[in-house]
């Protein structure tokens, strides 16, 4: 599997970029002139224009080395979306995409943080039980988790990421009052797949919202996001070659695009 790299940054792409997305509402008009229109999910497209600068030779090394793997235009890769949240159905952790401790009961529609009804009530009974999504992204990238949390009876949570045997872990208290808990990981294992997820003790119940994953440092501001991530598998190079300059010796700059269906 091919996977567009990680700047030294621990970001995918730097500013400026520019996402653009295009879909298609297909319309049937009848002979009474009645209108149909239904959205055409399958030529939704999805494209970024992204300018690198100042990229070291190693950056640089790893995207020429990715253009060539994928022989240009022809072949394709996984890209980590930098505007996207890397998790599916992120206010739905009773969706399929979740993996849900057998312990642990859901209660939709709890009022949220930003003033809505979308949180998820989670009673852990017995043990300890985890919340958790496996998604299809390199473990040895740099991550952000997040997510909101408050619990009326005060508890101890536990955010982690983890890939085979190997798991970065953070505990966290958590209150009355909505707190969004942050948690950056960066593992060595090497696996195609990568798990976030967070542990309730048992006997707590604790009111969670706003799953999110992020390839970069820090959290940015939440994507709610439903069936589609920020994860595109079949990603693939828009340009015929690599435009790269030099900038001084060691330094490198280069303009892509990159396109996908979405």
């Amino acid at each position: 599997m091919l996977y567009f790299p990680q700047l030294a940054s621990g970001a995918t792409s730097q500013f400026p970029c520019q996402k653009t997305v295009a879909q298609r509402t297909v319309v049937n008009t009848l002979a009474d002139g009645t209108q149909y229109k239904l959205f055409d999910p399958g030529a939704c497209k999805v494209e970024w224009e992204i300018d690198l600068e100042s990229l070291t030779s190693a950056e640089w090394s790893a995207m020429a080395a990715l253009f060539q793997a994928a022989e240009g235009q022809l072949g394709t890769f996984t890209f980590l979306d930098p505007f996207g949240n890397l998790l599916s159905w992120s206010e739905a952790p009773s969706a399929a995409a979740w993996t849900v401790g057998a312990g642990l009961t859901l209660a939709a529609s709890a009022a949220d943080p930003l003033g809505g009804t979308a949180a998820t009530s989670v009673a852990a009974a017995g043990g300890a039980q985890s919340v958790a999504q496996t998604v299809a992204v390199p473990s040895w990238y740099r991550y952000c988790f997040s997510v909101w949390a408050r619990s009326n009876g005060g508890t101890q949570v536990t955010l982690f990421v983890s890939a085979g045997a190997q798991t970065a872990q953070q505990s966290f208290a958590v209150g009355p009052a909505w707190q969004r808990l942050v948690l950056g990981a960066q593992l060595t294992a090497q696996q195609g797949t990568t798990t976030f997820g967070i542990t309730i003790p048992g006997g707590a119940t604790v009111e969670v919202f706003g799953f999110q994953a992020e390839a970069q440092v820090g959290a940015s501001s939440y994507k709610a996001t439903s069936a589609q991530s920020g994860v595109y598998t079949q990603a693939s190079f828009l340009n015929d070659a690599l435009a790269m300059t030099s900038e001084a010796p060691g330094i490198f700059s280069c303009p892509l695009k990159i396109g996908a269906s979405g």
